[in-house]
């Protein structure tokens, strides 16, 4: 309980807050006016809430903005302690429980309505219609019911439609700033209530934002209970991120409980207002409570809100050429894929629905792509990019007041009260917060067949395209907005497959594209302007019969690299500089005829161990290289690499099995590989010595997480590695040496009738059998393997490759190869893979790397 301070203290408190909010470590005299001192009325917002929180009570949100200097502020501020009652100066929060509790003359009257249905309704009050989903949401009322739609707005009227009535009024003021004869008019004319309209800002207190969000909502329910009008609340999916709730939140998850833990204004007034909406269903009123996730623009671009928290921070990181490393899960939807949700759905029973994007993208992610699109952010530590923000942003600093990010500099800047420490946007972590989870809402969805558009690449395009028009971004200074071809795009159509099977289709339906893993895929896809990946679909033959296939579109190498490229480039300057200087040497060189020329293999060892090939299209002059595999029926352990515990000893010897008899293959026969045009770079101990600048960068990038998750020494582990590579990398151009899989491991190989299946060949490379063996060993074996389980499977490999190629192989030198192979995996395969957990998580990852340190116990380097 805060106590009242002295009129002294007073003047002192206020001349120490306005120093902060001015970021100034001067003193100044108190009657100097603030707008010399440079507090524009952003400052004064900032200022306001700092008062707040040092004083302990609320604070008007206009008291700033009507005192012009520090004497006057701190005597308003004493003449309010003197007039309040000391029983009112209270915790901020305690005035939200109060708020919460409903009033008790608010009950429905009359019976409830037989349907929530908003697209059976006649007539619709809706709030909110002039902001950014309200407007969506209007659309499509109108578009999908055949009601009026009663619009309260306030301020300026907008021009008059058909089906469209507005009416003024105002949510912050008693009886929505309506006569009783209006009030009991529309209480009578409107059939259902979608209540939309709120204060959104992320800087504002909750007692800012009280009138409009919370205060307005008990209005509306009151109006709504005069006649059980059927009650549609527009919240947030931030109710439930709260950093003292539980691990997840359905749409069960009663927020108020962990209300402490929320500490964004906004999403504090929309828990309250929840709580009210709830009290009043349980009264008997029919209500629907639609948490929306963040809103993006419109799915197809062209409108969006330029204030909304992801278009000012995308617009700020490309001014400031930075971007916070923030483990943030970026959920968001079209807005007018959220309007037809909530349309959609107020026919089901609920009472509450998540719309949170089925598959949410990682912000890294989101950074990755400005950088893709030519913009050069970099990914920098969140607080170097906060002393950055801080910096730029400050009220003295040129441009300040045009800043993007000016509005939410307190947002970011800000620690708050009981967070020990942390920013608010840190406390919107990961692992930080409850984590929302929608199921039941995303089977409704199903079902409606109003699922969210994806959060892709072609997406991210289209609203670029549209920050651009419109002059909210620059262009590209990098000029890397991806290319299309002299002879167009790519499609998937009858005339492709014809082509690629040699028989004539006549129908084409894509039943499911790409792979949730593949950033690279999708990526590369954009830069060309092709599609790329991987595409299940049902092929009509004109003949009568189906096809199930799936068609794999390889990108070209060059649209590989530069996608590393630009990660490398966003995450490191160094990193990047040396990845530019070393990607040909890296695997990806001539992967786009690879992989189609090793499917063309007849060897029935190959076709045996390997889906059927349809048929495939290699052209580089209209850059077309697909091929047509089989659908893989009756295959278990696919995509499997974060169940390592399915892999029982008989699948691992039948995977090694099916290993040996693909790489007896090309056994002996090295001159014959290195001839082939598609074998692309092949690694020697000499350049893996050249090339010391990248594994170095890349093993600096990775220590952090390879500590955390193994060993707190890895680091020093890897340089040594790195440092001695020339030494024991020469054991594996000793033979026998073959075509390897090179990305032999869980996620692109399975068990079919008792056989291994593998796919996804374009790393395939000349190298040491063993290469295969110890990836593939990393991946299925636990942390805790013995020294005899791996001694077995050793031995078990070298046996049946022994039986394939009928030549006897010496277990010392077998040895050595594959303890060069564990080194291997450590100084380039393993922080490739870090390389892009930062965008897109690897769950399998922490857990491969730690059985790679138990091969490492095993095989350590050999000191001298």
């Amino acid at each position: 309980m805060s106590v009242a301070i002295s009129s002294v203290d007073v003047e002192s408190t206020v001349a120490a807050v306005a120093r902060r909010c001015l970021r100034s470590g001067h003193s100044f005299d108190l009657d100097t006016p603030f707008a010399l001192l440079g507090l524009d009325s952003l400052g004064t917002i900032e200022m306001a809430a700092a008062l707040e929180e040092a004083i302990g009570c609320e604070l008007p949100a206009e008291l700033v903005l009507e005192c012009g200097n520090g004497l006057g502020l701190a005597s308003r501020i004493a003449e309010l302690q003197a007039t309040t009652p000391a029983s009112t100066v209270h915790d901020p929060f305690d005035q939200m429980f109060l708020d919460a509790v409903l009033p008790g003359d608010v009950r429905p009257v009359g019976p409830v309505a037989a349907s929530t249905d908003l697209r059976h309704s006649r007539r619709i009050l809706l709030t909110g219609a002039t902001g950014f989903l309200g407007s969506a949401l209007l659309e499509e009322l109108l578009a999908t019911s055949n009601a009026e739609v009663v619009c309260l707005v306030r301020g300026s009227l907008p021009p008059t439609r058909d089906r469209v009535r507005v009416i003024a009024g105002n949510l912050s003021h008693p009886h929505l700033g309506l006569e009783e004869s209006a009030l009991a008019t529309m209480s009578t004319d409107i059939d259902a209530i979608v209540h939309c309209g709120a204060a959104v800002n992320w800087v504002y207190s909750y007692s800012a934002l009280r009138a409009a969000n919370v205060l307005g909502t008990v209005e509306l329910l009151r109006l709504a209970c005069r006649r059980n009008i059927p009650f549609h609340f527009i919240s947030s999916l931030s109710v439930c991120y709260s950093s003292r709730g539980p691990g997840t939140a359905d749409e069960h998850y009663d927020p108020l409980p962990h209300l402490r833990g929320v500490q964004l204004g906004y999403a504090q007034t929309k828990v309250i207002a929840e709580a009210l909406v709830a009290e009043a269903a349980r009264r008997g009123l029919a209500t629907r409570i639609y948490r929306p996730s963040l809103i993006s623009g419109e799915s197809a671009g062209s409108a969006y809100n330029r204030d909304d928290l992801i278009s000012t921070l995308i617009r700020g990181c490309v001014q400031m050429g930075s971007a916070p490393d923030l483990d943030w899960k970026l959920d968001c939807e079209p807005v007018d894929a959220v309007a037809r949700a909530i349309v959609r759905l107020s026919a089901d029973e609920g009472p509450v629905f998540h719309l949170g994007h089925e598959k949410p993208r990682h912000w890294r992610e989101c950074a990755l792509w400005m950088r893709m699109y030519g913009y050069p952010v970099r990914l920098v530590p969140y607080h170097t990019w906060l002393r950055q923000l801080g910096r730029e942003t400050a009220p003295s600093a040129e441009g300040s007041s045009t800043h993007p990010l000016r509005p939410l500099r307190t947002f970011f800047l800000d620690r708050h009260r009981d967070s020990h420490g942390l920013t608010l946007p840190e406390l919107y972590e990961d692992g930080r917060r409850t984590r929302a989870e929608g199921s039941m809402t995303q089977r409704l969805r199903e079902g409606h067949d109003v699922l969210s558009p994806s959060l892709d690449a072609t997406l991210l395009d289209c609203y670029f395209t549209a920050f651009r028009a419109k002059g909210d971004l620059p262009s590209p200074p990098l000029n890397r907005v991806g290319r299309c071809s002299a002879e167009g795009s790519l499609r998937l159509t009858p005339d492709l497959l014809t082509r690629v099977l040699n028989r004539p289709v006549s129908h084409v339906r894509l039943l499911d594209a790409g792979s949730d893993h593949s950033i690279v895929g999708e990526l590369t896809a954009w830069r060309s302007k092709r599609p790329a990946g991987l595409f299940r679909m049902h092929v009509d033959i004109e003949d009568g019969t189906t096809i199930d296939l799936r068609l794999k579109v390889k990108a070209e190498d060059a649209d590989v690299v530069a996608v590393g490229e630009s990660l490398a480039n966003l995450l490191d300057r160094e990193l990047g500089d040396a990845y530019a200087r070393w990607s040909h040497c890296i695997g990806f060189a001539a992967s786009h005829h690879r992989e189609i020329a090793i499917y063309q293999q007849s060897d029935a060892r190959f076709t045996r161990h390997a889906p059927a090939l349809l048929g495939s299209v290699a052209d580089d002059h209209s850059r077309t290289w697909v091929l047509a595999l089989e659908n893989l029926r009756n295959a278990t352990l696919l995509d499997s690499a974060g169940r390592p515990g399915l892999w029982t000893p008989e699948n691992i010897a039948t995977a090694i099995d099916g290993l040996a008899a693909l790489q007896g293959i090309w056994h002996g026969r090295e001159a014959d590989l290195r001839a082939q045009p598609w074998i692309g770079s092949v690694q020697t101990a000499g350049r893996m010595g050249e090339m010391t600048e990248l594994w170095s960068a890349l093993a600096r990038h990775a220590a952090p997480a390879f500590s955390a998750w193994a060993d707190p020494e890895i680091g020093t582990l890897q340089q040594k590695l790195i440092t001695s590579v020339r030494d024991w990398w020469s054991d594996l151009e000793a033979p026998p040496r073959t075509l390897i899989h090179n990305d032999f491991n869980p996620r692109n190989v399975c068990i079919r009738g008792r056989r291994l299946c593998a796919y996804d060949w374009e790393l395939a490379t000349l190298g040491a059998p063993q290469h295969d063996l110890a990836e593939f060993l990393c991946f299925v074996l636990s942390p805790g393997a013995s020294a005899g389980e791996v001694q077995h499977w050793m031995e078990h490999h070298r046996s049946a490759l022994e039986r394939e190629t009928g030549t006897a192989i010496d277990r010392e030198q077998w040895r050595r190869g594959f303890r060069a192979c564990v080194y291997d995996l450590m100084v380039n395969r393993l922080p490739t893979y870090a390389l892009v957990h930062r965008v897109r998580r690897q769950a399998f990852l922490p857990r491969v790397l730690q059985t790679w340190r138990r091969l490492y116990e095993l095989f350590p380097l050999e000191q001298g």
